[in-house]
């Protein structure tokens, strides 16, 4: 970004100070500014599907608050604030700056040829902890889906190689497999670690 923008972001920061394990935002929340971490640590949670729960910690040099560069981008643009993708906790005592929803409106809205650059946009995304949570869970998902396939292909010697008959059950079939898995020898915990 170039010194202009930065002056005019710059003149609109405010100094906020957040105390031991105040809760900043809730997911789905609306977004009322972008925070810029100065000292402290943050605990980010965010619920994915299945009740599975995604946790990380930011600290100096983190921001949060990146959807509120996607509100001001979008065209036709919506009133409304967007609703926050985690619940924010801080861990201690967390000096930040903020830059509220209108303030970010204003630089996007003056700048924006610096806004819709796509290094600009790419840069954003790399160090959002939404996006990185995003691709860490997709990553693992998939990490998980490869192993539970390789564990089903490997134990495809337990398998009937003849056809279902008609009083052959899948239920006969699944007490197969499993009698099968207790009975092998225990496999190497390392292989299973997601």
């Amino acid at each position: 970004m170039d010194s202009l923008v930065l002056e005019n972001i710059c003149d609109r920061v405010k100094p906020l100070i957040f105390t031991k394990k105040e809760t900043i935002t809730r997911e789905g929340d609306p977004v009322q500014r972008m925070l810029f971490i100065v000292r402290g640590h943050l605990q980010s949670n965010q619920i994915l599907r299945d009740g599975v729960k995604s946790c990380c910690m930011l600290g100096p040099g983190n921001f949060i608050g990146d959807e509120l560069l996607s509100w001001c981008l979008k065209r036709p643009f919506v009133e409304r604030l967007p609703p926050s993708s985690s619940t924010l906790v801080t861990v201690e005592a967390t000096e930040a700056f903020g830059l509220d929803a209108e303030d970010v409106k204003y630089v996007t809205q003056h700048f924006r040829y610096t806004f819709v650059n796509e290094k600009v946009k790419m840069s954003a995304r790399y160090y959002s902890p939404g996006w990185r949570t995003w691709a860490a869970v997709a990553i693992q998902l998939a990490w998980r889906r490869c192993k539970r396939r390789l564990t089903l292909t490997s134990l495809s010697f337990i398998r009937p190689r003849r056809p279902l008959s008609r009083c052959s059950s899948l239920g006969e079939d699944r007490l197969r497999l499993y009698t099968a898995l207790l009975t092998s020898p225990k496999p190497n915990q390392d292989d299973f670690d997601f």
